[in-house]
């Protein structure tokens, strides 16, 4: 892919230069998280180097073109938008990291960072258009624990909790030419001042409770939110297997309860400007459980919302929108050991690291766009593939159908759906599967056609 089409659609105004857009490029057409896998020769591994290491280079400035890119996308849209942290382990390259550049992960001596990035999605089909904010959390390396800080005294601002507000802040100023914006987290999020301080007109929250604050009905009674008051119907999920659980598919009856509650200022607020109370409503989902079946996890949600909740068909809306957060665990996966392999960087300080965990990031959405276009029978193929791969491509699909009416690329040619069919074959995934090609396979396809592309080239030149 040429630096102009990187540039255009993933960065805009890149503050970084022609080396960071080469950069990307070069992470796009070969994802790797380590330089000589990315780089076309060793001048590009030298150059790469030097530019993740340049004081002057940031990964808030990387971001910051990509920002503005995703702006100019989003006008009159309805998002998705959903935050989460990860954390990302360089213990394992003592040997290789300058002493001083990067922090604990936790109170012991584990070397690494938090990422913890909000996913951009269109609230209809679910297509990804990038991040609105990504933090990246880098504790000094002698850094005090909770206790020797006094962390419950901080101010939220102080605390590192204060980055689910901030990146909520970050997400409205970026996205203000949307027609609504849905935040959704998970119970980490779950802090008063997310509630009183982030909803607006046309701002939502949708956050999974955390069960540690105090709830009133509308006459002002205390009020448990588990106490399902008014049950509004039944709905059938597929609960989707998990394979490190050792968890199986299934399809799960769910009953929907809703009540209008409010959320009390915690004492610890009273003298902040904060409201005293936050107005909300709680939507409840438990899985109907038969007494002979063993459900490993049964489903029993807590979710509070800003949005007006009171049918069958708003609650079920609501658990659709929370739903939506296995994206960004997807994204986490897509950059880890599977995929990027950003724990396997051979960087050797936090700044540089710091700068290559964005790259990837906004690299990382390139693949991650084809997951969520793989039905997609309405988006143009040019929108996200250029002519020389979608031609290859296409002469390529003819070998990878089979005889059979199931292994027959059978999408609208023009389609992104056709497209990903092929690049989902070239990473071994099979039209028979039960399960669609996930980000892993498709990123594998992905890369065999990089291959192809590099050696189509060499033959025309000669």
């Amino acid at each position: 892919m040429c630096s102009g089409t990187v540039s255009g659609q993933f960065f805009g105004r890149f503050p970084a230069g022609k080396k960071g857009l080469s950069f990307l490029s070069d992470l796009i057409a070969r994802p790797s998280a380590i330089l000589n896998r990315v780089a076309a020769g060793r001048a590009s591994v030298v150059g790469y180097h030097r530019f993740l290491n340049n004081v002057k280079v940031c990964y808030h400035a990387i971001m910051e073109g990509h920002y503005e890119s995703l702006a100019g996308r989003i006008s009159g849209k309805d998002l998705i938008c959903i935050q989460d942290t990860s954390e990302y382990m360089y213990g394992h390259h003592k040997g290789i990291l300058k002493d001083g550049t990067l922090g604990r992960i936790t109170d012991d001596y584990n070397l690494g960072l938090r990422v913890h990035p909000m996913l951009v999605l269109d609230a209809n089909d679910e297509f990804a258009y990038g991040f609105s904010s990504l933090e990246i959390v880098n504790r000094e390396a002698q850094a005090e624990n909770k206790t020797q800080r006094k962390y419950k005294q901080l101010p939220v601002e102080e605390k590192e909790s204060y980055r689910w507000i901030n990146a909520a802040l970050n997400t409205k100023q970026v996205l203000q030419k949307a027609n609504s914006i849905t935040i959704v987290a998970d119970r980490e999020s779950d802090i008063y001042q997310l509630w009183s301080r982030i909803p607006d007109e046309k701002t939502h929250l949708v956050v999974r409770s955390s069960l540690t604050r105090i709830f009133k009905n509308e006459g002002g009674e205390k009020l448990d939110p588990t106490d399902r008051q008014k049950r509004v119907g039944q709905i059938t999920l597929l609960i989707p297997a998990d394979f490190d659980k050792k968890r199986k598919a299934r399809e799960a009856k769910i009953e929907l309860y809703v009540q209008k509650a409010q959320t009390r200022r915690p004492v610890s607020l009273r003298s902040s400007n904060d409201g005293q109370h936050v107005p909300l409503y709680v939507v409840v989902a438990k899985e109907v459980i038969n007494q002979r079946e063993e459900i490993q996890d049964p489903v029993e949600w807590i979710l509070l919302t800003d949005i007006k909740t009171d049918t069958l068909e708003e609650a079920t809306t609501i658990i659709s929108i929370y739903r939506s957060r296995w994206n960004i665990e997807q994204i986490f996966r897509l950059t880890k050991q599977k995929g990027f392999q950003l724990e396997s960087s051979q960087l050797e300080t936090g700044h540089a690291i710091e700068n290559l965990i964005a790259m990837v990031f906004i690299a990382a959405i390139r693949i991650f766009q084809m997951v969520k276009s793989r039905n997609d029978q309405g988006r143009l193929a040019l929108d996200l593939f250029d002519a020389q791969e979608i031609t290859l491509l296409t002469k390529v699909n003819k070998g990878l159908e089979g005889s059979s009416p199931k292994s027959k690329n059978i999408n609208r040619p023009e389609s992104i759906a056709f497209i990903v069919w092929i690049v989902a074959r070239l990473g071994n995934w099979k039209p028979e599967d039960k399960d669609p090609p996930g980000p892993i396979t498709l990123l594998k396809g992905w890369i065999v056609l990089q291959n192809y592309l590099k050696v189509n080239q060499i033959l025309l030149s000669n």
